[in-house]
């Protein structure tokens, strides 16, 4: 009621109990065209041509049903037939017409309102009855034909067109047949790609194969380097003080130098009887943290008249912390002419070898 589609009965009366006559909801459905179809055309959606669309597929079942009403209602739904066909129309070609046919399309917006105000007028004239409104719908109809002359005037003014889209088509063949020649190549290019592709996949399969190799010869390689006895490294240089007990101020010192192969050169120093040093070579020969080492050399003793010697020396250490250790040592130093032999032993602290 608030938007004008049902005005009640002329007592004023609803009634929604009682069973509507197939006039009556004809009636209703055109109330229903005429609230949401006869707007300004300008203003048209989307939406509403889409809500035509359902209301005048309504009004062609309805029609079917009403074929018993005569010709001039068929006549109507012909008329519906076309007008929707050309809404759909007028939607597609509107946006491009110009020129002589946007002035026909104004002209047919301009016929569409005086359409309105009629059919305004027929709405009032539905209480009348049927026959009143039948008479309305074939005047309807008369106008729905004059809105189809022009629409094939339209048709007509948009057919001009035609032949720019043909040459716009056959440029866009042209630019599709140069599209395959490049997709073409490209394919080609592809599966160039896709060869070296496979073969790269090859490569890497035989790269991963080789760094597994390589990976377990490096373990094998570090397993064998665990297995190999580790080699003590001879220090090239060496000192060992020793305390031989006879008194607080009796004890020897020996210091040295030798090759990697444990051959070299030593000095001794030594006070007991009295002050006494030599000269010589030393052999040393090292096992884990233990050292054993030899000496031949020639001494002086600088007590009683003084004596040369000839002497023979032996040493046995260990290590303790890095290159510092204790270690034993024997000397036995003989006559070279008079003089007494002198035997020394002491116990003392070795760095080095």
């Amino acid at each position: 009621m608030r938007e004008g589609i049902v005005y009640g009965y002329p007592s004023g009366e609803i009634q929604p109990e009682a069973y509507a006559k197939r006039g009556e909801v004809f009636t209703l459905l055109w109330r229903l065209i005429l609230t949401y179809r006869l707007k300004d055309f300008q203003s048209l959606t989307q939406d509403d041509i889409q809500r035509l669309k359902g209301l005048i597929a309504t009004v062609e079942e309805l029609s079917k049903r009403l074929q018993d009403q005569g010709q001039v209602l068929s006549a109507y739904s012909d008329a519906i037939k076309e007008l929707r066909q050309a809404l759909e129309k007028t939607q597609a070609e509107a946006t491009t017409l110009a020129g002589e046919a946007g002035k026909k399309a104004d002209e047919a917006l301009v016929q569409l309102r005086e359409w309105s105000e009629r059919l305004s007028n027929l709405e009032a004239a539905t209480y009348k009855g049927l026959r009143d409104f039948r008479e309305e719908v074939n005047t309807l109809a008369g106008a729905i034909r004059d809105l189809d002359a022009k629409l094939k005037a339209l048709e007509e003014a948009f057919t001009g067109k035609t032949g720019e889209a043909s040459t716009r088509f056959a440029e866009l063949q042209g630019a599709l047949a140069q599209l395959e020649g490049v997709v073409s190549k490209a394919e080609e290019e592809i599966a160039e790609v896709r060869s070296f592709l496979a073969r790269l996949d090859e490569l890497s399969l035989r790269v991963g194969t080789l760094e597994e190799q390589v990976k377990a010869l490096k373990e094998e390689v570090a397993k064998l380097r665990e297995e190999m006895p580790k080699r003590e490294v001879l220090s090239p240089f060496g000192l060992q003080v020793s305390l031989s007990g006879v008194s607080p101020f009796a004890g020897v010192m020996r210091v040295g130098y030798a090759l990697p192969e444990g051959f070299g050169f030593y000095l001794r120093g030594a006070y007991d009887l009295g002050f006494y040093g030599a000269v010589g070579v030393v052999s040393v020969h090292q096992a884990s943290l233990f050292t054993l080492t030899t000496t031949l050399g020639v001494g002086r003793g600088f007590y009683g008249p003084g004596f040369t010697y000839g002497e023979l020396g032996v040493s046995f250490g260990g290590k303790l912390f890095g290159a510092l250790g204790l270690g034993a040592e024997g000397v036995i130093s003989f006559p070279m002419g008079t003089g007494p032999s002198v035997a020394r032993f002491g116990v003392g602290v070795i760095y080095g070898w």
